[in-house]
């Protein structure tokens, strides 16, 4: 008889002994196949903020002895910025970089425009320094959905899209103040710039909110923050010219926040870049404050599932140990009749097996429910725990090894005894 037909009937035979087996079995692997579902919902969700954050390099102008000599007029001595530029050729030269996906410059309150067609939210003074009205500021920006209100999520696009790098007298809105002056995405409002004495007409590309209630006792219609918008970069060079030569920063996103040495070491390597008076600095402040809980969780999960299995082993080789002891008559017999220690131990371990079989598939229901209930513990880190077919894998291993460690440790001390010394034992 085989020893795989001999486990089957001692499994059948013995049916309270494999039922204790079984729930064993299953409650291990139940939290073993839970902790492997959150430890991969953590991988994932660390990737994902890799891919949605990345890192950022930031590149500002080298104020540091770059200030000129100075210029006195009616108000004081004035000081200008006679240093290197980020002018557009620098911007195009960091953007081929390997690893570079995206730039962008930010400028707030760079325009002041008053409307011409339209009217701003009244605030406590009307101050008509303009022909058409009180100004109010505008951020001039490169991609409007990198800036910082948009990426904190202080304000979030409603309706249209947000300004690209290769937009043109574009500007987006408040929601509010679209909603006072009866304007959607797709109309054109005309600015007038008291610094450029000139009327530019804009089309609206895009609408946020976020910024509505938030006037309070505003004296002037630019503290109104529902009064300020943004415009692109390509509107501001035209507007003023020589005044404007290149940007005042300029971020830099790396897709692997990783590898974002390696990205900062080939930019500061450019002829661009190289002995200017320009400052690079890594800045992987945003990542690293959401990525480091999902680490530190996967941590704690990696440490409980080992745990889960040393504990696991354990109790599973005290178990198996009252069973092969019980048993020593069943052992000394198959011995006496010149069945092989190899072949008792495989019969052990088929009936182990058998049993996990089951175990298993009765672990994965329960498994998907605790799942789902770890998914809605941890919501605040906006994990997906769920159970997929890669990782039973894992499971699979785990299991087949902690059921060979207990059947090799608690059949050791009974097979390894001579025939003659089990029977006597008995007898």
């Amino acid at each position: 008889m085989s020893f795989i037909k001999r486990a089957v009937l001692y499994c059948l035979r013995q049916r309270f002994k494999t039922a204790i087996l079984f729930l064993t079995l299953t409650v291990i692997l139940t939290f073993l196949l839970t902790g492997i579902a959150i430890r991969e919902a953590a991988a994932g969700a660390a990737a994902g903020v890799k891919t949605s954050l990345g890192g950022k390099i930031e590149l500002e102008l080298d104020a540091d002895g770059n200030m000129g000599g100075g210029v006195q007029n009616q108000w004081g001595t004035v000081y200008g910025y006679d240093g290197d530029l980020i002018t557009q050729d620098v911007v195009k030269a960091i953007s081929s970089v390997d690893g570079v996906i995206g730039f962008n410059s930010e400028d707030a309150a760079a325009y002041y425009g008053a409307g011409v067609d339209f009217k701003y939210l009244p605030a406590a003074f009307d101050l008509s320094y303009t022909p058409y009205g009180e100004a109010s500021s505008y951020t001039a920006t490169l991609s409007s959905e990198k800036c910082s209100a948009f990426q904190s999520g202080k304000y979030k696009l409603t309706d249209g899209r947000h300004i690209t790098p290769d937009d043109r007298r574009a500007c987006m809105i408040s929601k509010e103040l679209a909603e006072f002056n009866g304007l959607s995405v797709g109309d054109r409002v005309k600015m007038y710039s008291l610094d450029s004495d000139s009327v530019t007409e804009f089309e609206i590309v895009g609408l946020f909110d976020g910024a509505e209630g938030m006037s309070g006792n505003a004296l002037t219609v630019d503290e109104i923050p529902a009064n300020c918008g943004y415009i692109d970069y390509a509107t501001m060079f035209e507007l003023f010219g020589d005044e404007l030569s290149g940007y005042q920063q300029l971020t830099v996103y790396v897709d692997d926040p990783t590898g974002i040495q390696n990205v900062y070491d080939k930019i500061a390597a450019l002829p661009e870049i190289r002995d200017r008076t320009l400052k690079l600095r890594i800045d992987t402040e945003e990542y690293d404050g959401v990525s480091s809980p999902l680490k530190s969780l996967q941590r704690s999960v990696n440490i409980t599932v080992a745990i889960i299995s040393a504990v696991g082993a354990a109790i599973l080789t005290l178990l198996l140990t009252f069973r092969v002891r019980s048993r020593k008559n069943e052992i000394g017999i198959l011995l006496s009749v010149g069945m092989s220690r190899t072949n008792i131990v495989l019969q052990l371990f088929a009936e182990a097996m058998l049993t996990a079989v089951i175990s298993f598939v009765a672990a994965i229901p329960l498994s998907i429910f605790s799942a789902e209930k770890a998914g809605e513990f941890m919501i605040l880190a906006d994990l997906d725990v769920k159970i997929n077919a890669e990782n039973l894998l894992p499971l699979c291993l785990i299991g087949f090894l902690l059921i060979a460690a207990a059947v090799s440790v608690s059949s050791w001390t009974v097979v390894r005894s001579s025939p003659r010394d089990i029977l006597t034992k008995i007898s």
